[in-house]
């Protein structure tokens, strides 16, 4: 857990970080309780490393290679209505 806490920071992380101290500091100053629910949110997503503040909400093009190393094309089928 200390490992998790501790390594890989980067942009994105420090930011969620900024974020929810930002919004939790403004929810308890204006004593707007259910700011506190996002706040802590972010501020949760950048100390443990969990949510998009891990890269976990990228999706990675994945393109089929031929058994000769091209990209293979897809192939389209068209449907038509009745």
């Amino acid at each position: 857990m200390k490992e998790r806490i501790l390594k890989n920071w980067h942009f994105q992380r420090v930011l969620y970080l900024l974020i929810g101290v930002f919004i939790s500091g403004y929810a308890i100053t204006n004593k707007e309780w259910m700011g506190l629910l996002p706040g802590f949110y972010f501020t949760s997503m950048a100390i443990f490393h969990f949510g998009c503040a891990t890269g976990g909400c990228y999706v990675p093009v994945s393109k089929k290679r031929e058994p000769n190393g091209e990209i293979a094309e897809p192939i389209f089928e068209e449907i038509k209505n009745k």
